[in-house]
């Protein structure tokens, strides 16, 4: 009984050790495999060249927000940012009153921009509404039952609390200000030899005093006001103007003569002396000092006698003026006329009290000459009527009279004046316009006809001339001008832009424009100068604007192209492109106008080898017509610049297109062991150059990664559809889960792109870092002898049964 069953204890306990022991080489094995990836890690294998990248220094990574500055001194100590340090993009943070300040209303928050990559860019915030804590009492001031401050009796004003922190912050001094006591107002600033001012010293707010005039000074008084409320101690009474005259000062010493005083203080004019005595007080030269002012008498003059006139000119022959040579005040004088004339006599007197040596009044006498000889020579026009009269002779006109006059030298003598000879009317040949040939020698009432002069080219209305009855003015016609125009003139010599062509005028070759013929007056010449306008100089054509790479263009053909005229723009070798018509506008006058036309668009040739990443599609029914398309692998949208270089050379140069790789990836381990890399690959959005840029990303694949950062196998450990990420790179975007045993020859992880055309042709490579590669061969030698323990224990127990 005890021997078969012995045996198959024994079997059985074989066959355990043999699986333990089969199960411990399998994870030696598993040991060896992974020390011989780690060796094969450092052999440097030869890996296959992958596209270049170029962007990994120039990623836009997130950035959190600048501190909040505060530049004011007095909000830097109000306002509480230190939550706001650091906060991250799209985060915000809470801005409060610093104590001891008194917040009013809710606090505010500020927030750093969603997606941010500046780094200086400062927290976007707004201010909370802070007051200061109460001030302590102080004088003038006093709370109400609501907490408003208000000034007391005696002062006046707005008041305010005001803080000023402290140096450093370290607290805030509070105080009030704005009530300030009532004060008088000051005296005004007046002439104080004028004005009395006594009665205003210490005004009080709303109060008011008299000024008066100073003695001796007499006037009116006026009413100086101090302001409600006045705090300022230099404000002046305000007052009304007044006006102080002064009437009564000292007598002068000694008294002018001329002048005595009454019994009653009247001053008068003395004996000898007439007029009326005015006092006036005059201000004294030492007035500023000592307001001292004098008496100025004026007003009397000496009495003296009138004297006599003096005569000139033919009054010195008329009148005899010898009986008033002195005249005494109050007495009378006769006015004679002197020899030959004849007439009544006047009286002239000199007035009583008389101070002016010329006073005399007096009337000129009516005098005149009764009779002279006869004009010795009888003038022509003249001749006898009778015995005694005269009567103007044949062809002249008028009433003749006999006069007689005195010369300068009082000699007397006759004149026969009144008759005047009739003349014909004689019109003054002096203007090219009119035509006076029927005018020149009209007889007095008669007339003749004023026309246009026709031979000067001019014409128009005629006017009709008169020559009045009894004429006796060559000039004497009387007429209106007619109204004479000039319709022609003669032409001048061809030249200057100026042609004629059979009978009208032509723009010259080389000129543009409508001639306009006028003929100008020249009033100082008396003639119509002909005058040709409207042709001007036909100007060629100036380049147009070749932009910033002017040898791109061949403009050799479209040097100063005249009027009319049309050239071509090429493109210069080695620029490529079509042939562009420029032309210049007929009949151009502008010197400044340019060629009308379209600059050609000059390319360049492809670029040979193209470059990875990019397709290039010939149209099969236009050879010239080429299309650009970003290679299968590749985002962005392919384009072909024509770079300029030394010499006028040109590179094509293909940009948009690049591999879309993670701008971050990252292994975050859970609890890698027992042959398994547990955890999450955490990676960030996609980069097409240096910008975030998913548009051609569907989403992102994980795979085990050899040595050369190839991806092992062709089924991804997880994925992640994209379309999350912000502006900047962020490695916490996406996660895959990680749960799998490495493969032979696995060193990481590689992250690709997925894109509507293909998977990218690089990847992202997450590192297997050497901790975590020693952690999952640990654990399966920990696993292999706990096996290996609990199969000797069991058989232990089993040989003990």
């Amino acid at each position: 009984m005890h021997g078969p069953c012995f045996m198959e204890v024994y079997t059985l306990l074989v066959l355990l050790l043999v699986q333990a022991h089969a199960a411990g080489f399998d994870n030696l094995r598993g040991e060896r495999r992974l020390q011989d990836t780690m060796d094969n890690a450092s052999m440097q294998p030869v890996c296959t060249p992958k596209p270049a990248v170029s962007f990994v220094d120039q990623k836009p990574m997130c950035q959190p927000c600048a501190s909040i500055t505060i530049n004011d001194q007095v909000k830097r100590c109000m306002f509480n940012t230190s939550l706001c340090d650091a906060v991250g993009p799209g985060e915000t943070c809470m801005i409060d009153c610093a104590a001891p300040f008194v917040r009013v209303g809710n606090w505010t928050t500020g927030q750093c921009p969603k997606g941010n990559s500046i780094p200086d860019r400062m927290v976007m915030w707004s201010e909370p509404t802070c007051i200061c804590p109460e001030p302590d009492a102080q004088q003038g001031y006093a709370q109400d039952s609501s907490g408003r401050w208000h000034c007391t009796q005696g002062f006046a004003g707005v008041p305010e609390v005001v803080c000023e922190p402290l140096p450093g912050c370290a607290g805030v001094q509070t105080f009030l200000r704005g009530c300030d006591k009532l004060v008088p107002c000051a005296m005004p600033s007046v002439d104080n030899c004028r004005f009395d001012v006594s009665r205003c010293t210490q005004v009080p707010p709303g109060g008011s005093c008299e000024i008066h005039c100073q003695t001796p000074l007499t006037g009116n008084h006026t009413v100086a006001v101090c302001k409600d409320l006045n705090t300022d101690p230099l404000q002046e009474l305000d007052y009304f103007p007044l006006t102080c005259l002064l009437e009564s000062c000292p007598d002068p010493s000694p008294w002018p003569i001329g002048y005595n005083k009454t019994a009653d203080g009247k001053w008068v004019c003395a004996t000898g002396y007439n007029g009326t005595a005015r006092n006036r007080c005059e201000l004294g030269d030492t007035w500023t000092s000592d307001c001292s002012a004098a008496a100025a008498l004026t007003g009397c003059l000496q009495v003296v006698p009138c004297l006599a006139p003096t005569l000139t000119g033919l009054d010195g022959c008329t009148y005899d003026v010898s009986a008033c040579t002195s005249v005494n005040p109050g007495e009378q004088c006769e006015v004679h006329c002197k020899s030959p004339f004849t007439g009544a006599k006047t009286e002239a007197y000199c007035p009583d009290g008389n101070t002016d040596p010329n006073g005399l009044v007096w009337t000129r006498p009516p005098c005149g000459l009764d009779s002279c000889d006869e004009p010795g020579q009888v003038p022509a026009g003249y001749q006898r009527f009778g015995t005694t009269g005269w009567e103007c002779a044949q062809s002249y006109t008028g009433f003749a009279e006999k006069v007689c006059e005195t010369t300068e030298s009082c000699e007397i003598r006759a004149v026969l004046q009144g008759c005047l000879q009739l003349v014909p009317c004689e019109a003054q040949d002096t203007d090219c316009r009119y035509d006076f040939s029927d005018c020149m020698s009209v007889q007095p009432n008669s007339q003749c006809t004023v026309t246009c002069k026709a031979q000067n080219g001019f014409a128009g209305s005629s006017t009709t001339g008169t020559c009045l009855q009894g004429n006796t003015d060559v000039n004497g016609l009387v007429y209106t001008n007619p109204v004479c125009v000039i319709n022609s003139c003669s032409d001048p010599a061809n030249g200057n832009g100026y042609v004629k062509v059979e009978d009208h005028w032509e723009c010259a070759d080389g000129y543009s424009g409508r001639v306009n013929k006028t003929c100008m007056w020249m009033e100082d010449e008396c003639v119509a100068e002909p005058l040709l306008s409207g042709c001007v100089m036909e100007q060629p054509c100036r380049l147009p604007d070749l932009g910033p790479v002017p040898c791109m263009y061949d403009v050799s053909d479209c040097t100063a192209v005249p009027p009319g005229q049309v050239c071509s723009v090429r493109c210069q070798s080695p620029y490529l492109g079509p042939t562009s018509d420029f032309a210049c506008p007929v009949a151009n006058t502008d010197p400044n106008r340019t060629l009308l036309g379209v600059l050609p668009v000059c390319g360049c040739g492809e670029p040979t080898p193209l470059p990875p990443g990019y397709n290039l599609t010939q149209d099969p029914f236009d050879d010239n017509k080429i299309t650009y398309s970003c290679a299968e692998g590749y985002g962005g949208f392919a384009r072909k610049l024509c770079q300029p270089g030394p010499d006028c050379t040109v590179d094509p140069l293909m940009t948009g297109c690049a591999i879309p790789l993670s701008c971050e990836a990252i292994f975050v381990d859970d609890s890698s062991g027992n042959g398994l890399a547990r955890g999450a690959i955490h990676l960030g959005p996609a980069l097409v150059g240096a910008s975030v840029n998913e548009s051609d990303v569907l989403y992102y694949e994980v795979f085990w990664a050899d040595s050369c950062e190839d991806r092992m196998g062709s089924t991804a450990l997880g994925q992640a559809q994209a379309g999350m990420g912000d502006a900047c790179c962020r490695s916490d975007v996406y996660s895959v889960p990680i749960d799998s045993r490495p493969p032979e020859g696995a060193t990481g992880w590689v992250v690709y792109s997925a894109l509507r055309g293909g998977r990218a042709p690089v990847g992202v490579f997450v590192p297997l870092n050497q901790t975590m590669l020693n952690a999952i061969v640990i654990g399966n030698n920990a696993h292999f002898s706990q096996t290996v323990w609990i199969v000797f224990w069991l058989a232990v127990a089993i040989i003990g049964f």
